[in-house]
């Protein structure tokens, strides 16, 4: 992996996979970026750059904890196309990446070429994510319904300074829901997910913030495609209806049997969707 130092000179480690032209890859969590593997295939078109957002992964913790909130976060993404001497970027963000990939978005609005969000976080917006209980409810046929359904009243009530454990213990028995089917290939998946998760990071995203900012996205030029997947308990479908609607130039699109990680249930029409609309 290479470095870049951001803005206020934390360094972060960034790497690169496939041929192409560049992708920048936002990662959720904020977690390291390898969950994001490459995409489904997408490599095959396209050079992703993936970074570890601070404080995960190999990327260093700031000197600030008040840096982990999200706006903060826009500003690495600044300093990594700064790092890689672009002039505009294809930019794609997933679920709390695209809440950053956004706030980017709005503060940069030239610099972006084309913008994918893929499963977006629903708390940015104050609505959307209604219908993930609906999502659940068709899927009452899996062994794991009643342990999730527990898991989700418990993550709804966990205090802000709850052990780690306890909130990895948590995040564990509702992940099943995220998935679209929960066989070795998406059990493979989830298994990375504590290692690359950082709680500081977490706790820190949403600090201090306002979504203000929004309005911004109204005259965003840059072409939009956001991606939902059906089967998402996470963070639902009609979030992308909501996302979509406050941007000018965007399309929803939502793939069946996928859940919040697409490019791992269903990597062929993720893959298809995504080139499709980068080319």
């Amino acid at each position: 992996m290479a470095t870049f130092t951001s803005f206020d000179g934390t360094v972060l480690h960034y790497g690169s996979i496939g041929d192409g032209p560049p992708l920048v890859l936002v990662p959720g969590g904020p977690r390291a970026a390898g969950y994001l593997e490459d995409l489904g295939g997408l490599s095959a078109s396209r050079t992703l750059i993936r970074y570890d957002a601070r404080g995960t992964g190999a990327s260093a913790r700031p000197a600030d904890p008040a840096t982990y909130a999200y706006p903060v976060l826009a500003r690495d993404v600044e300093a990594l196309r700064s790092h890689l001497g672009l002039e505009s970027l294809d930019l794609l963000g997933h679920s709390a990446g695209s809440v950053v990939a956004s706030a980017y978005a709005a503060a940069h609005p030239a610099r972006i070429a084309r913008l994918v969000l893929v499963s977006p976080s629903p708390q940015l917006y104050g609505k959307g994510g209604d219908d993930v209980g609906d999502i659940l409810g068709t899927r009452t046929d899996a062994p794991w319904h009643t342990e999730v359904g527990a898991a989700a009243g418990e993550l709804l009530s966990l205090p802000p300074d709850a052990a780690p454990s306890r909130v990895f213990d948590v995040l564990d028995r509702y992940t099943p829901a995220a998935y679209g089917r929960w066989d070795d290939r998406q059990q493979a998946h989830a298994a990375t997910q504590r290692a690359q998760f950082a709680l500081e990071a977490w706790s820190g995203f949403w600090a201090g913030t306002d979504n203000g900012w929004l309005d911004d996205l109204a005259t965003l030029p840059a072409p939009v495609l956001v991606l939902t997947g059906d089967r998402d308990a996470l963070t639902g479908v009609r979030i992308g209806d909501v996302v979509a609607a406050g941007l000018p130039h965007a399309r929803h699109e939502t793939i069946p049997g996928a859940g919040h990680y697409p490019w791992v249930d269903e990597p062929a029409a993720f893959t298809a969707a995504v080139a499709g609309f980068l080319a």
